[in-house]
């Protein structure tokens, strides 16, 4: 099934992200893609040498190889760790965490290791997949927050972008988390965009980002969606 541009509500042509690898212009491909129903069992680049998609997409050694991936960021409900877990240890440097795709699951509170984590890999020259389950909620919330901090985007510009990469993603759990995630994202690109003032409070927000307010959330309870792929026991 092809999804036409004109259901997506967003204009085919995106501002560019600005980075260390940005050509002075848009990038080519920065655009929607047209979108075929089987892609959502596929892995999409998001940025080059960052990907996002589903588990089945960790399960594929030879495609994995292919686009020279180093590093994997596994998410996972708890429940599903016996179906969810790194296929290719000696592959692969994975980063495994429990995260379930719940409104009570303090999505933000994660943020700063797997930053950490994708940050590392790609400036050893790698390349990342972030993945959880069905590609659609937890692991486009990760890297839509990793994208408001990089690039001081708002909710809105990151879920465009990342949609317009995989169409699928509908990261509803997290959308409080992420629009709140906002302008604790646009305050830290300011601080890293101007000069250092030796101030102590300063070079606290430079340091120590791991310390981001983090509102409270209700008890966690487990949302069964129709697109989960691993048929829970």
């Amino acid at each position: 099934m092809n999804i036409p541009l004109s259901l997506l509500g967003a204009s085919p042509t995106l501002p560019p992200p600005v980075g260390p690898w940005a050509e002075p212009g848009p990038p080519s491909g920065m655009h929607v893609q047209e979108w075929k129903y089987e892609m959502r069992r596929q892995a999409q680049a998001v940025l080059p040498n960052l990907y996002l998609g589903p588990f089945q997409a960790s399960t594929d050694l030879g495609r994995l190889r292919e686009r020279r991936i180093t590093h994997i960021l596994c998410l996972r409900d708890s429940v599903e760790a016996r179906h969810i877990f790194p296929r290719f240890p000696t592959e692969f440097i994975y980063l495994t965490l429990d995260v379930a795709d719940s409104e009570g699951q303090n999505i933000i509170s994660i943020f700063p290791k797997c930053r950490e984590f994708i940050d590392m890999a790609m400036s050893a020259g790698g390349a990342v997949l972030v993945h959880c389950n069905s590609g659609i909620a937890t692991s486009p919330a990760i890297v839509m927050g990793y994208l408001m901090w990089k690039f001081g985007w708002d909710y809105t510009l990151a879920l465009t972008f990342v949609q317009s990469k995989r169409y699928c993603v509908s990261p509803a759990s997290f959308a409080t988390q992420l629009r709140e995630y906002t302008a604790i994202a646009q305050a830290h690109k300011a601080l890293r965009s101007e000069p250092y003032s030796g101030t102590r409070d300063h070079k606290r927000a430079h340091e120590d980002d791991s310390e981001e307010f983090i509102p409270q959330r209700g008890p966690i309870k487990r949302r069964v969606s129709d697109d989960d792929d691993v048929e829970m026991e």
